[in-house]
């Protein structure tokens, strides 16, 4: 089995458990007791340490590291003159910090041990704790632009609306139904008559390459706290 620990990239020989009322389907259980996290449930081959998953999201939360960067670095501990002999597991640390940050998210927030109770809209997010008058600001970022994937079927939201951004079905539900500048009087778009607002005058350009060409957010006025399930992607300008 490769193990992924923070001082290196290692292959050990694992002897899995033959007591009597074993069974190999529990096999990720055996690894989760001794704090390595099975890049799959079914016969892993692979398992990353606890302690490599927590640095991975510190290191991209403070330092911005990509996935790709910080398995260059981990490979070069484990072999520093031949970095390419080391076995290459980036898909798998992809795949497993994206669920090592969903589970410590749902344990933070009161949902790591109860596989009943289901977080509701907004319920992984912490909010402004100050409940005295509180007043909200609205503003857009229109220079977060984000490029259509390749294959959007492999982008599956593991919280979906229960962070920050609002829940995707019904945001694009009610895109369909909010009407366009360019609907609205049935011609040409309407363009502002305000010098270099480029806000709306920008709302209408072509940009069929692009996912979304901003994001925009409601906050807490006093503190910059942003409210949860309330921020969204642009589809066209200030739309």
């Amino acid at each position: 089995m490769t193990i992924v620990h923070t001082e290196g990239i290692f292959t050990h020989k694992i002897s899995w458990c033959s007591c009597p009322g074993s069974d190999p389907i529990d096999w990720h259980l055996s690894l989760l007791r001794e704090q390595l996290f099975p890049a799959s449930m079914s016969k892993p081959k692979t398992a990353f340490t606890f302690d490599v998953l927590n640095h991975f999201l510190i290191d991209a939360l403070e330092c911005k590291t990509s996935a790709m960067s910080f398995y260059q670095k981990l490979k070069r501990f484990t072999n520093n003159a031949f970095p390419d002999r080391v076995p290459v597991e980036y898909r798998e640390l992809m795949r497993v910090s994206w669920l090592w940050r969903d589970l410590k998210h749902r344990k933070w927030f009161g949902f790591g041990h109860d596989t009943e109770l289901d977080p509701g809209e907004g319920g992984l997010a912490l909010f402004c704790p100050a409940r005295y008058d509180r007043q909200y600001v609205i503003d857009g970022n229109f220079t977060a632009q984000h490029m259509k994937m390749n294959k959007p079927e492999m982008d599956v939201s593991l919280s979906d609306g229960k962070g920050y951004m609002v829940s995707e079905i019904p945001y694009h539900s009610h895109l369909q139904q909010s009407l366009d500048n360019r609907e609205v009087g049935g011609g040409d778009p309407k363009r502002s008559t305000c010098s270099n607002h480029r806000a709306i005058n920008a709302a209408n350009i072509n940009k069929s390459n692009l996912r979304s060409t901003g994001i925009g957010a409601t906050a807490c006025a006093q503190h910059g706290c942003f409210v949860p399930h309330s921020v969204v992607d642009f589809q066209k300008g200030e739309r």
